[in-house]
């Protein structure tokens, strides 16, 4: 039996793809190009992503060709093996990043004498058991652990109120900011088009009318709080500090005051935000072992742990350091991310247009 994702568990699930990786160093990057005016690369970006999910869904809305996208066991064409094999190289790239960013945060602020090895040994395995649980259990403790992060980072302007500064948000928006706010928009894209993992799912949605307004709401919904705490992380630590720090986000949840004895709420809220990082990297999974069960032709988990362990040791492997991986990130994956991202694009619309032929030949000849 096929197990199904609702339209609510579809957009917190696509809310916590763009949120709860690249929350970890991305502000840094979109603050060090923007400047005072980075907070407007969210606004930007969303009318962008709500024009490829048009692109995507296209105007119709009852969406009868989604239930028999990509379904493991059924005949598929060169459109359809192209799409999973690039869909993989999508997931494989983006896995190790967000594994490895991970890592080093969890290394640096919760278990510094702990080493990476036994940090990824232990994240994978929970994370593989999650994973294995199938697509609606994934989607339930996303729910779960997400709305808890949705709650807290919203009231993030109201317990740092006393520590908000305007004068770090001027000059507001001037000419001379054109150009450094579509250089931080061209850096955050292929982030924020990790909207797309969204598709390997498609099939699984109930009701499937629904799917495209629910993607639209979970992008606007990880998008605001996006906004959210780069606008916060400008009014409360100003470019210049921000342009230091590794983990901004992390600087900004620790000016967090309340009273005498509560001056260390970044302990709570990042353990809090922990499960989001799990649950994403546990999606994943949950997408690299359906592509495997796609071109095996039949379900089967026997490819989840090795992978899993695999990228696990080449998240390790593949960086020096922090430094390294940071350079990575947000130099070579904003063009990398963007190339796989418009060629799934591009071969997704192939899959649709054979999907809705193959269900015409099959109306004609009943």
């Amino acid at each position: 039996m096929k197990q199904k994702v609702s339209a609510f568990q579809l957009s917190l699930l696509v809310a916590n793809l763009i949120f709860a990786g690249p929350i970890i160093s991305l502000p840094q990057i979109i603050l060090q190009q923007g400047d005072q005016n980075a907070w407007v690369v969210p606004i930007i970006i969303y009318p962008l992503l709500i024009s490829f999910i048009f692109i995507i869904f296209g105007k119709n809305t009852q969406q009868e060709w989604l239930q028999n996208v990509l379904l493991i066991g059924s005949k598929s064409k060169w459109s359809e093996k192209g799409f999973i094999l690039i869909f993989l190289l999508f997931v494989l790239f983006t896995l190790i990043r967000d594994l490895r960013g991970m890592f080093d945060f969890v290394a640096t602020v919760l278990l510094p004498t702990t080493p990476n090895d036994i940090l990824m040994v232990l994240s994978i395995l929970v994370m593989v058991y999650i994973a294995l649980s199938g697509i609606e259990v994934i989607a339930r403790v996303t729910a779960i652990h997400f709305t808890l992060l949705f709650i807290i980072v919203t009231m993030l302007p109201l317990l740092l109120m006393n520590e908000w500064d305007f004068g770090n948000l001027q000059p507001l928006l001037g000419m001379e900011s054109i150009t450094t706010i579509l250089r931080a928009t061209f850096i955050t894209f292929s982030w924020m088009g990790e909207i797309l993992f969204f598709l390997i799912i498609i099939s699984n949605i109930d009701p499937p009318h629904k799917a495209r307004r629910a993607v639209m709401i979970g992008t606007g919904l990880g998008l605001f709080l996006f906004l959210v705490v780069i606008l916060s992380s400008l009014a409360v630590l100003g470019v210049k500090i921000i342009r230091e720090s590794t983990y901004p986000s992390l600087m900004l949840i620790q000016q967090i005051n309340i009273t005498d004895f509560l001056d260390r709420l970044d302990l709570v809220i990042t353990v809090v935000w922990l499960p989001t990082i799990f649950t994403k990297v546990a999606f994943l999974l949950y997408a690299i072992n359906h592509c495997f069960s796609y071109l095996y032709k039949g379900n089967t988990n026997k490819f989840l742990f090795p992978i899993a362990f695999i990228v696990g040791y080449l998240s390790i492997l593949m960086f020096k350091n922090t430094m390294d991986l940071l350079r990575f990130s947000f130099f070579t994956w904003n063009i990398v991310g963007l190339i796989i991202e418009m060629m799934l694009i591009f071969l997704f619309l192939f899959v649709k247009r054979n999907i809705k032929i193959r269900l015409k030949n099959k109306e004609a000849e009943t």
